[in-house]
């Protein structure tokens, strides 16, 4: 009964978000996963720390997250390689990747007063098991199956990280200590990057992307044409830049997370699949999920293919959001083969159900309007 219950909110659920917007000829898959390049937890011992220091990670992502290791991205490849559409096209990772992260060193050198960070491609020469990240990444979109796009520069609310480090907070100069960006009390303490407490943030926000969309294009080659804030958040007035930068598409839920100035207060600004802006940015709306290592006992396979099943019902592409925590096995390694266990059984499930399906990144979403 249980299952049937949730299956039918699944439906339901699904059926609200996918009755408005533009519709398509045709069934797409797209798998939207964020959080590619950006640092968590940087090992087992960093782990080990934060829970000797009494910090509660139950429930939290630093359990589990970690930047890619090379056995993950090559343990994903795999999974993706295995299947092929009626175009001979694989299942695809749209990877919204983080381009950068702090540089801890010269930030303590400073005494927590000024701002440094490095390209992720210095931060995993310092990983063990990931020198060949970035060519992995290289590799996965030569392969088509990880494609990368701007998620932006980083991951990380610094003003407020250092307003909370120049306070001597306890427990965030612990997880300084080890490298980490954790606030020890909550996980989205700093990770919104581009939420705001004054309106005099945006101009630099807009520097920071524009920042970010130029490291994107020198480290893999190719513009963004796509973009996903973190954690939902942004301001509409960084929009403009976006779309003088190369950006195309905006992906995102149904609703925009406008900052107001205080914490964890939004404006919910509502869009829709096929929406077209003032600066001619189309968003792309997510309507089914994968997140097993978030809720770990839930049906995924059924509630991820109820979703599904409602898009194509509605003439939508499915968009599945999938974040990057579910295929990590660095901290603990039942966690990533969980993970594409589960991605491993929706892909084999939706090539039965729906042969005619294709597997496209969100950067061609366009080309098939």
């Amino acid at each position: 009964m249980n299952k049937f219950i949730n299956t039918l909110k699944s439906h339901l659920g699904a059926a609200k978000l996918n009755s408005s917007g533009s519709s398509l000829n045709g069934k797409y898959l797209i798998i939207e996963s964020d959080d590619w390049g950006t640092i968590r937890t940087p090992s087992k011992d960093a782990l080990k720390q934060f829970e000797k220091a009494g910090l509660d990670l139950s429930r939290s992502v630093y359990k589990n997250d970690a930047l890619e290791s090379m056995s993950d991205l090559e343990d994903l490849f795999n999974v993706l390689l295995k299947f092929k559409d009626i175009k001979g096209n694989h299942p695809c990772f749209t990877a919204n990747t983080i381009v950068a992260n702090p540089d801890f060193e010269r930030i303590e050198e400073s005494g927590f007063k000024n701002y440094f960070f490095e390209p992720y491609t210095r931060t995993i020469e310092r990983y063990p098991e990931h020198k060949e990240v970035h060519n992995l990444h290289l590799k996965g979109k030569e392969l088509g199956v990880f494609i990368p796009q701007f998620h932006g520069r980083e991951h990380l609310n610094y003003k407020r990280w250092f307003k909370v480090l120049q306070e001597g907070n306890e427990r965030a100069l612990l997880c300084f200590k080890q490298g980490a960006t954790y606030s020890g009390e909550g996980d989205y303490s700093f990770m919104e990057a581009y939420d705001w407490d004054a309106k005099t943030d945006i101009e630099e926000h807009k520097q920071v992307i524009a920042d970010g969309l130029k490291m994107f294009d020198q480290l893999f080659g190719f513009k963004s044409k796509s973009f996903i804030a973190p954690c939902y958040n942004w301001d509409s007035e960084v929009e403009s830049t976006l779309a003088s930068n190369g950006v195309e598409v905006i992906q995102g839920l149904r609703s925009q997370l406008a900052p107001t100035g205080k914490f964890d207060v939004y404006n919910r600004i509502p869009h829709s699949f096929g929406e077209v802006n003032e600066n001619g940015l189309f968003f792309n709306i997510r309507n089914a999920f994968l997140e097993p290592s978030l809720i770990p006992n839930k049906d995924w396979v059924d509630s991820c293919l109820a979703q599904i099943r409602m898009a194509f019902l509605f003439n939508k592409p499915a968009v599945i959001s999938s974040h990057r925590i579910n295929y990590i096995g660095y901290i603990d390694p039942k966690n990533k083969f969980n993970g594409l266990k589960i991605l491993e059984s929706i892909l084999s499930k939706v090539l039965r159900k729906w042969p005619d399906v294709q597997f496209i990144s969100t950067d061609k979403i366009k080309e098939v309007q």
